[in-house]
């Protein structure tokens, strides 16, 4: 208590306010949870009734369909159809197993096609399922039982798109040296609808949604029938325990999820309802609470204001004045407060005046000061302009470069008129176009480039690249690969006597990120030069370019260094590695982007 008579009058009667705010809103949340906890259980009580049901329509006729299975596997006309030897026999056994099939068939509806095969290669089905089921047949074990593999979909073999495939094998059990060994494989190709009933049969409450899955995730069954043969969300499958009621988030919509195992079909049966739509009917309750306490909120909040007005109105338009101030409105630093009151608050306004003066003063200070700097970066700026309007039209050089092609063409000059047609390329391409451009863009004018060197150095070195598609389809900055290229040519290979290699490679790791790799086997570079050039790299822009001692191919890996880690972050740039008289690797990293991937 000691200390709550310390606090000011507005923290006391804040305090007092959100105290009752505080129970008010207990009690509204204590009645909420316990109306939506009564709801909630009796739906889970449903819904295990629900499941309970379907579980045993699903169990009845798997029997029927267990049953007519053993009847087919165990018949006499199909042991000795798939162990008979005598060619005129096995046809009339055919005969005989045909009726049986089709008679089958019609004890159980929602039965598409029944197929038998041999382990001697002799087969029979009643509707084509032959090729279908065959590559099955492999799958099931001597010792397994009836196994269903889950939903299959065969196209347009079936009037059911998406059907339920059953299998077993087959034992002889006529008497001799096959008794009890496998003479073949027995299918049942159904559609899901034998299994678990029609569609309506799952039943809806509310907007409960309910489904078959088979061991693949896949909806054998479902209150829409539309989503039969789709797969269920992952998440469903993977966070909810059998039997057990819990919430999952799908598609930012939180539902309420119970789900059954039916491990003798290898399926799930699951069902979820929205939270939402669950709780609509105190949803309104919840509604008109809330109303209550808003204006019940209301009521204190203008009881409040009254109190802290009469009280601390002197305060609250100093407050306001000072708030006004922190907005940086020049106008209102012109302004002066006068408050008249008591002597602590008449002491506050007049300091505050005289803060506000000095400000003012320092402020007209400053704005001299700044006026100044600007006229000089202005005339900075037009020292800039002049320069550049003296440069020499880059369309000019570009147009005379064509000219040249077209003379060295006439000429019969075609290596003038190669080099003059790479050579545009590559002033055409620095000159038009973005920031940034594909991978697969660069390459082609770094192959200008290197077409213009192998011109020039002959057999001295050659050029291999080894990019994949992925990064190639990755945007990267422009001309960032042409000073590295350039720095292994001069560099690396210029100076060696023997033939040299240059690779260029480029991938898309693990991490999802675009590393370029130029390579040459040329002198390399020596320990102290190369620790050099490392050191060079972490130093800022401005202080590389300020340097006297700096070598211009440490400048040009530096650009490009600075030129990724500017554009993607400090994380990414340009590495370099380096053996004396064995050669020099310069990686680059950036991220992957542009790609299919990303």
């Amino acid at each position: 208590m000691a200390f709550y008579r310390r606090l000011s009058i507005r923290s006391q009667l804040s305090f007092i306010a959100v105290c009752i705010a505080a129970v008010m809103l207990f009690i509204i949340s204590i009645t909420y949870i316990q109306m939506s906890g009564i709801i909630s259980s009796n739906n889970e009580q449903y819904t295990k009734d629900m499941i309970a049901q379907i579980k045993q329509t699903v169990h009845s006729n798997k029997d029927v369909i267990d049953r007519l299975m053993t009847n087919i596997a165990y018949n006499n006309d199909v042991q000795n159809y798939l162990t008979e030897p005598e060619i005129a026999q096995i046809y009339m056994y055919s005969k005989r197993i045909s009726s049986l099939f089709i008679n089958m068939r019609t004890l159980k509806e929602g039965i598409l096609d029944i197929v038998l095969h041999g382990e001697d290669g002799r087969w029979y089905d009643l509707y084509g399922g032959k090729k279908w089921t065959g590559p099955f047949a492999p799958m099931l074990a001597p010792k397994d039982a009836i196994h269903y593999f889950g939903l299959q979909n065969f196209g347009d073999a079936y009037q059911s798109e998406n059907c339920i495939l059953v299998g077993m094998k087959i034992k002889s059990f006529q008497s001799g040296d096959r008794f009890n060994s496998v003479i073949g494989t027995l299918f049942f190709v159904i559609d899901p609808t034998a299994l678990i009933g029609e569609s309506g049969s799952i039943a809806e409450q509310l907007a409960t949604q309910s489904f078959l899955v088979d061991r693949e995730n896949k909806i054998i069954s479902s209150s829409n029938p539309e989503e039969v043969g789709s797969e269920l969300d992952v998440i469903i499958a993977e966070d909810t325990s059998p039997g057990e009621s819990r919430k999952i988030i799908v598609n930012g919509q939180t539902y309420a999820v119970q789900t059954e195992d039916l491990p003798e079909i290898s399926s799930m049966i699951v069902s979820m309802i929205p939270v939402a739509e669950l709780l609509r009917d105190i949803s309104k309750i919840r509604k008109l609470e809330l109303a209550v306490f808003i204006f019940g909120a209301i009521i204190m909040f203008a009881l409040f204001m009254l109190v802290i007005n009469n009280v601390l109105l002197p305060l609250k338009k100093l407050m306001a004045f000072i708030s006004s101030i922190k907005r940086g409105d020049l106008n209102k630093l012109k302004n002066r407060i006068h408050l008249q009151g008591y002597a602590e608050i008449t002491v506050m306004s007049n300091e505050l005046n005289s803060m506000l003066d000095e400000v003012d003063n320092l402020t007209h200070q400053l704005l001299e000061t700044n006026a100044m700097l600007y006229e000089t970066e202005l005339e900075k700026n037009k020292s800039e302009l002049s320069f550049l309007r003296s440069q020499i039209n880059p369309h000019f050089l570009y147009n005379t470069l064509e000219m040249v092609k077209g003379m060295a063409a006439v000429k019969g000059a075609n290596e003038i008129r190669e080099i003059a047609k790479a050579l545009g390329q590559i002033f055409r391409y620095s000159i038009k176009g973005g920031d940034r451009v594909a991978l697969q863009t660069e390459m082609g004018i770094i192959e200008s480039y290197m077409y213009i060197q192998q011109i020039r150095f002959g057999d001295r070195f050659r050029v291999r690249y080894e990019l994949t598609d992925e990064a190639m389809a990755c945007q990267i900055p422009k001309m960032i690969l042409q000073p590295i290229v350039e720095n292994a040519v001069f560099h690396g290979l210029e100076t060696k006597e023997e033939q040299g290699t240059l690779v260029i490679s480029g991938k898309v790791n693990e991490q999802k990120e675009l590393v370029i790799a130029v390579e040459d086997d040329g002198l390399g570079i020596t320990p102290e030069r190369l620790e050099q050039i490392r050191n060079v790299l972490t130093q800022r822009r401005q202080a590389i370019q300020d340097r006297e001692d700096a070598q211009v191919s440490s400048i040009g890996l530096a650009n490009v260094n600075n030129r990724i880690k500017l554009t993607f972050g400090d994380m990414y740039g340009l590495y370099i590695d380096s053996t004396l008289g064995e050669g020099t690797i310069i990686q680059l990293v950036m991220p992957a982007r542009g790609t299919l991937h990303v």
